[in-house]
């Protein structure tokens, strides 16, 4: 038997057609008959012959005898039609005997026509027709069935996969309509809603809750210095070391840039509150390690209780924001829970930062100078120019007391380009006044540092005031240098190599180590002036002095000694080769007037 009989003729191919009768005479004349009308004809004498034709070759039509001897027509036909593969041929029975229980019989047996004998050329012809067509319609109908059905399959498949895609996206959206981008934690709306929910239940079942508001330490200065992509592999390992500071039913959410905010439930009052604060503290204290690099962040936190510090997530947040900013001026690195005193503390810094912005707007600011002096002529070499906030009948205000509030605000950048310029054109001035080689100092802050615009904007500064780079100085903190991004490198490496003099204000407060100063293009030390204070007192500072003094000589640097108020202090730092000194014990900071004074008096030059 052969599994893969023939099927269909070719297209335009003569319809093929099998004839079964015991009768050679019979079957001379339909094959003849047929064979003239372009039929495809194939004789078989008796049943078992059709059965083994069938197995290779399937016909468009059967023309089956009734009575054959073995196996008659109705027995073939109801084995063909028992075949999957058979049972769609069309059977036509040819009989001598017009009985009306032979047609029942062949009928019931499959057959879809019934001839009688003596047949008739054109009477056969149209049934054979007749019943072609008919299976031809048939079959073509299948076929567009089957397509139709494969279509439909097709469209249905595209159907569930375009409804699987529409969640996945709804999906998609949700998720990050209520989660963090960045750090996959809630954000501000579902950790509002989050909170809400917290205190509901804790107002259901006469309970606290605490919200903790986390503020990175001196994050912005490693985002300025080291880029945006090492900040936010930072926030993200932060966002990881926070969630893992959670116990049960404990909640963390970014609110955005480096603010975080942790919902607890107090089961044993504030202390559980104090606990995970320290937790978060401890955490956040160890060094993180990025690209082979280690640094150091900490935070400072912010605790709101419900329901004594609000009754509502707004007051919450809000309390627990006031007691962050508290943390931050007890230090940092610490927590602090709100007290009603904090109220009036935050509306009285919100108070001086939108002065501060109307201050600059008004041209409220002005520039002292106070003078750098060679301590062993008495000679006046530069100036530091010193912000102060000029304010209506009252004394000016000197830049410590809002320098803080400029930076987190973003003002200082304005702000320092003015002060650049300003006093490099006074510095242009006092050239011009008979003192051409006199130098000017001028604080440098981290984030002007990190402006892209800003070694251009020192260029054009110096080209617009004609002063010589080399008659710059711009001073920096030891922690500009902690990051050590290769932006900053590049930054300082491009003022030195203009000519600017670079120095380090504040020396021994921060974490400068010898390798800073051996890879930075730095100039002079500027001895902080709480070591000088001990001078004569405090025998560790001292000894902390004499050793900066000597590492400095032996780098071959300049050194300044910041805060020199005494004769002491002027002989200490002499004897150890130090000439160079700025402080009260010259001249407090004067307006730029008064500064002219001073440099014709000290430097032996008459006054007009």
């Amino acid at each position: 038997m052969t599994d893969c009989p023939s099927t269909a003729n070719a297209p335009g191919a003569p319809e093929r057609i099998l004839i079964v009768d015991d009768s050679p005479a019979n079957l001379r004349l339909l094959m003849n008959m047929l064979g003239e009308h372009g039929y495809l004809v194939h004789p078989a004498t008796n049943g078992e012959l059709a059965l083994q034709f069938v197995q290779t070759t399937l016909p468009d039509l059967i023309l089956l005898d009734v009575f054959m001897p073995g196996m008659d027509g109705y027995e073939l036909c109801r084995r063909l039609k028992a075949d999957a593969r058979t049972r769609d041929i069309p059977v036509i029975f040819l009989s001598s005997a017009d009985q009306e229980l032979n047609k029942l019989k062949a009928f019931s047996s499959g057959g879809v026509d019934y001839v009688v004998r003596p047949l008739q050329v054109e009477e056969v012809l149209a049934r054979i027709r007749t019943h072609l067509s008919l299976r031809n319609l048939q079959k073509r109908l299948e076929d567009l069935v089957e397509a139709r059905t494969a279509e439909l399959i097709a469209a249905n498949q595209r159907l569930q996969e375009e409804n699987a895609e529409r969640k996945r996206a709804e999906f998609r959206i949700r998720h990050m309509a209520h989660y963090d981008a960045l750090t996959d934690l809630p954000n501000r709306v579902l950790l509002q809603d989050r909170i809400q929910k917290a205190v509901d239940y804790a107002n259901r079942n006469k309970t606290q809750i605490a919200v903790l508001f986390v503020d990175l330490d001196y994050f912005k200065n490693i985002n300025d210095s080291l880029g945006h992509m090492v900040g936010d592999s930072l926030l993200q390992l932060v966002a990881q070391r926070l969630q893992q500071c959670l116990r049960k039913n404990d909640d963390v959410g970014r609110l955005g840039g480096d603010e975080f905010v942790l919902c607890l439930s107090l089961m044993n009052g504030r202390s559980d509150a104090a606990l995970v604060a320290q937790k978060v503290l401890d955490a956040l204290d160890k060094p993180f390690t990025l690209h082979t690099t280690e640094m150091h962040v900490g935070a400072s936190i912010g605790i709101g209780v419900y329901p004594d510090d609000g009754t509502n997530v707004e007051a919450l947040m809000r309390a627990a924001d006031m007691a962050m900013y508290r943390a931050k001026e007890a230090g940092r690195s610490n927590y602090q829970f709100f007290t009603p005193s904090l109220s009036r503390s935050v509306e009285q810094r919100l108070e001086q930062e939108n002065r501060l912005h109307h201050a600059f707007a008004r041209g409220e600011f002005a520039l002292y100078y106070q003078p750098q002096v060679d301590m062993k002529t008495g000679r006046i070499y530069s100036a530091e120019a010193l912000l102060r906030w000029r304010q209506p009948d009252r004394e000016p205000i000197p830049c410590s007391s809002f320098i803080a509030i400029a930076e987190e605000t973003g003002l200082i950048v304005p702000l320092g380009t003015w002060v650049l310029r300003e006093a490099c054109k006074q510095l242009r001035i006092w050239h011009n006044a008979g003192h051409p080689g006199f130098r000017m100092a001028v604080n440098l802050s981290p984030r002007q540092l990190s402006q892209s615009n800003f070694l251009s904007t020192v260029e054009s500064i110096l080209t617009e005031t004609e002063v010589p780079a080399s008659a710059l100085a711009l001073e920096i903190t030891e922690n500009l240098l902690l990051p050590r991004s290769e932006e900053n490198m590049m930054a300082l490496k491009h003022l030195s190599a203009m000519g600017i003099q670079l120095s380090i204000d504040d020396f021994g407060t921060g974490y400068s180590s010898l390798a800073y100063l051996q890879r930075f293009p730095v100039h002079t030390l500027k001895i902080d002036q709480t070591f000088v204070r001990g001078i004569g007192e405090n025998p560790n500072d001292m000894a902390l002095v004499t050793a900066i003094i000597a590492m400095a000589q032996s780098l071959h640097l300049h050194v300044v000694a910041e805060g020199v108020e005494k004769q002491e202090q002027v002989d200490f730092f002499l004897a150890r080769g130090c000439l160079a000194a700025q402080g009260f014990y010259y001249s407090k900071p004067v307006p730029a007037e008064d500064f002219l004074e001073l440099l014709q008096k000290a430097n032996g030059i008459p006054q007009a």
